[in-house]
């Protein structure tokens, strides 16, 4: 129970804003407890947006256009454009079509170059317009998506980092994935999972399957990506998952909803 709370806060410490002004052990159990605790964590952050969301239909009543903004930037506040960072990195180190070895230099690099900030915009755009479509649409089980895409992008950053070697020898990433056990962290991915497909079952019915499975395919195709153009995994193309992800399943849903 001590290594799960030290995890909690290990989570909120290294992949959110909030200040944690402490030193906590870092060992292999606290660590995988860390990671065990990110779907936590993104629960917690899509809880969040559901209170904003009552808020804004109780009191605030602001145009969907507006929230759907508020939404996105909520989500870059509370993560400390963490994420963001990384796929921004990952739109100027892929489009530089340069050689693997290039490649990760650019990643390393913190300026932002033209096709990371094209990137950034065309990513910003594409979640706002996702998440206006469902609040236009007066969407049932629109609270329950605002909890299950953060929970679903954390899901999979699990899977990547669990099931893809790291391309450094030294660095955060290698130092967690060096770390970890995997298989607390699978134990942590199945319930989950079956948590989320049994409780949102009767919310959203079959979409809650489809969200699944559709995410387990697209970290299929991001890993083997990743591995062909970059040779492994990073921190910042671990970020730029999580964001990627979050675009994709609001697409999905937009989809089928």
């Amino acid at each position: 129970m001590k290594n799960s709370f030290i995890g909690f806060l290990l989570s909120f410490q290294f992949f959110s804003s909030l200040p944690i002004r402490k030193q906590l052990p870092m060992n292999q159990k606290t660590v995988s407890a860390m990671y065990a605790m990110l779907p936590a964590l993104g629960i917690l952050m899509g809880g969040t947006i559901s209170v904003l969301y009552l808020v804004n239909e109780q009191y605030l009543q602001l145009t969907n256009l507006l929230f759907a903004i508020l939404v996105v930037i909520a989500g870059i506040v509370m993560t400390g454009g963490l994420h963001l960072d990384g796929w921004i990195d990952m739109g100027d180190a892929y489009f530089s079509y340069q050689d693997k070895a290039r490649r990760l230099e650019i990643l390393e690099d913190p300026r932002v170059g033209a096709f990371g900030a094209i990137s950034l915009v065309v990513l910003v755009l594409l979640k706002i317009g996702f998440v206006f479509e469902l609040l236009h649409n007066d969407s049932e089980g629109i609270i329950i998506f605002f909890i299950a895409v953060p929970l679903l992008s954390r899901l999979g950053l699990l899977v990547y980092f669990v099931t893809t070697h790291t391309i450094k020898e030294k660095g955060l990433a290698a130092y967690f994935k060096s770390q970890v056990n995997p298989q607390k962290i699978w134990t942590a991915f199945t319930i989950y999972t079956l948590l989320f497909a049994i409780i949102t079952y009767f919310y959203i019915g079959i979409v809650s399957y489809v969200l699944v499975t559709c995410l387990l395919v697209f970290v299929t195709l991001y890993r083997k990506w990743t591995i062909k153009n970059f040779g492994g995994m990073t921190g910042d193309l671990a970020g730029a998952l999580n964001e990627v992800l979050e675009v994709f399943l609001w697409g999905i849903i937009v989809l089928f909803i």
